[in-house]
């Protein structure tokens, strides 16, 4: 993953959508949730590298980072920004990245936590449907139409009848009937998160309603 390292909180958040779209693109199990996750651990490790504590550091005492105390690895980059000209440690300096840097892991933790989009039953069989088009998900097997509704029932969260009804508009007409832009929007969110590989085959039948 790319550690591109933001030092506000505007110039995180301007950036934000391009550094998940980048990791999530790099590779087919990539999600969001992991990009978060690692994010934070790496903000963590920025954030311990402005939090000072006065102790000793080879001969000499004064005030230090905590990571360089705690024997956790300095990050060069947040070392030079927190120094004065004379190689000591500018404290003002130290404290206002701290703040930036707590900043961005509150966002952080905030994305991490937001709602997931909620699926309706269009939506739910629309992203099926797209799964199996991108050869994620098997087919209905002959005759196991209604085993598969039911399994779907519970994957979903939804009504039997409710992806019975969707399974009939969506799968005949090669996805390209029987939802919303909404529905769309929010599948296209799942499939970015979830499955980036099924992204073209997406755009492709959806391209009606969103393109």
């Amino acid at each position: 993953m790319s550690q591109e390292t933001f030092f506000t909180l505007s110039e995180y958040k301007e950036n934000y959508e391009r550094l998940k779209d980048l990791f999530v693109e790099a590779y087919v199990d990539n999600d969001e949730e992991e990009f978060i996750s690692l994010q934070i651990d790496w903000y963590q490790r920025c954030l311990e590298n402005t939090k000072l504590k006065h102790g000793f550091a080879g001969d000499t005492i004064g005030w230090f980072p905590k990571s360089v105390l705690d024997g956790n690895g300095v990050i060069w980059e947040i070392n030079e920004r927190i120094r004065n000209e004379n190689g000591g440690i500018d404290q003002i300096a130290a404290q206002n990245l701290s703040v930036s840097f707590g900043k961005i892991l509150n966002f952080l933790k905030q994305e991490l936590n937001k709602p997931k989009a909620k699926l309706t039953a269009a939506g739910a069989m629309l992203y099926h449907f797209v799964l199996q088009k991108s050869k994620l998900e098997p087919y209905f097997p002959d005759g196991g139409k209604k085993k598969a509704i039911e399994s779907l029932t519970i994957r979903y969260g939804l009504s039997y009848d409710n992806l019975k009804n969707k399974y009939n508009v969506i799968m005949p007409s090669d996805g390209k009937r029987g939802y919303s832009k909404k529905d769309a929007e929010a599948v296209r969110y799942l499939i970015i998160t979830h499955n980036p590989t099924a992204l073209p085959v997406f755009e492709d039948i959806t391209k009606h309603i969103l393109f």
